[in-house]
């Protein structure tokens, strides 16, 4: 069945920018400094995110949502993962200026630069997954001159593209994804004033205190949230992400994945952590694949088929080498 390579390649640069959320770069530093290489690099990111955006279609019950307002569909893209309409729908939450509104934000803000972290660690480990067909890659166009005119030289020269263009994703992803994060901070702080004994909160602390690190915060959070005893996938998934970041267990918390996605089969984030879990192509692809019957337009799948594919594709054209007869 042909690979629609280039589809998936104009996804890649679409999904990154909607990763960036608004696209809008920090205030400008004061005129006296003038030599902010922080700014500069941030800036340089959002234009980089910004040149290489592309229209992307989102499939009917996403395009449904791009401008939810109310708590219910604020609710059902957070169920379903879209993250293209994260900034937007935080924005949304905002406005609506309730306490439920700045649970919704918070959860948001959070989860968008969770994912942008996320896509730029992915980005980054396919080019490991990928690395002994990407040598062979440019080892043979090195040495050819003009366009490749078989099979394998298109898919050596795309293989090659996707994974240079996902460096560079990459890069600008990791520079976006902070604001995200320190926005999603700013608004917790307020809840632990208005709604300091609700669970959700509880849950928001020990995000936040896992994403950066802080594991005697994640833990006492933790404690509160799991005290209450009220089921919430959330729960899992952060105990799971802790075996993979605090235990470097990847095998324990993918299995803590597996087991909450018998509970909730829908839980898309779950099965996200899946693929970031995967520790080689075949397992990634196989991922990928489950991640993509939940939502065939998630982030991952647009940013990771590409290279996978090529990588799959690659090894049956080598197979089928090794058959002929000579």
């Amino acid at each position: 069945m042909p690979l629609r390579f280039g589809r998936h390649l104009a996804l890649v640069v679409a999904v990154s920018l909607m990763l960036v959320g608004c696209g809008t770069p920090p205030p400008a530093a004061p005129c006296f400094a003038l030599n902010n290489d922080s700014e500069l690099r941030a800036q340089d990111a959002t234009k980089t995110l910004e040149g290489l955006a592309q229209h992307i279609q989102l499939p009917p019950e996403d395009e449904a949502l791009r401008n939810a307002t109310s708590i219910h569909d604020l609710r059902a893209l957070l169920r379903r993962d879209t993250v293209y309409l994260f900034a937007n729908a935080a924005a949304s939450a905002r406005a609506l200026n309730t306490v439920e509104g700045r649970f919704l934000e918070a959860q948001l803000e959070l989860l968008l630069g969770e994912s942008q972290l996320v896509a730029s660690q992915v980005l980054n480990t396919q080019a490991a997954w990928v690395g002994s067909d990407l040598r062979m890659a440019r080892a043979n166009i090195a040495s050819e001159s003009g366009q490749p005119t078989t099979d394998r030289g298109r898919m050596l020269q795309q293989l090659i593209r996707v994974v240079e263009e996902g460096n560079k994703i990459a890069d600008a992803l990791g520079v976006v994804a902070p604001s995200h994060i320190a926005r999603g901070a700013e608004v917790i702080r307020q809840l632990r004033v208005e709604a300091p004994t609700d669970t959700r909160t509880a849950l928001l602390v020990a995000e936040y205190h896992r994403l950066r690190g802080e594991w005697a915060e994640f833990d006492v959070a933790m404690a509160a949230a799991e005290g209450a005893n009220h089921a919430s996938p959330a729960l899992p998934y952060l105990r799971a992400m802790e075996q993979l970041e605090r235990f470097r267990r990847p095998d324990k918390g993918s299995a803590i994945l597996r087991e909450s996605l018998t509970t909730f089969p829908r839980f898309v984030r779950a099965q996200a952590a899946l693929v970031l879990m995967a520790t080689n192509p075949r397992d990634g692809l196989r991922e990928l694949s489950k991640l993509k019957e939940m939502n065939q337009d998630h982030y991952l799948v647009m940013l990771l088929e590409p290279t996978l594919a090529a990588d799959q594709e690659l090894g049956r054209l080598q197979e089928e080498a090794n058959r002929a007869p000579r």
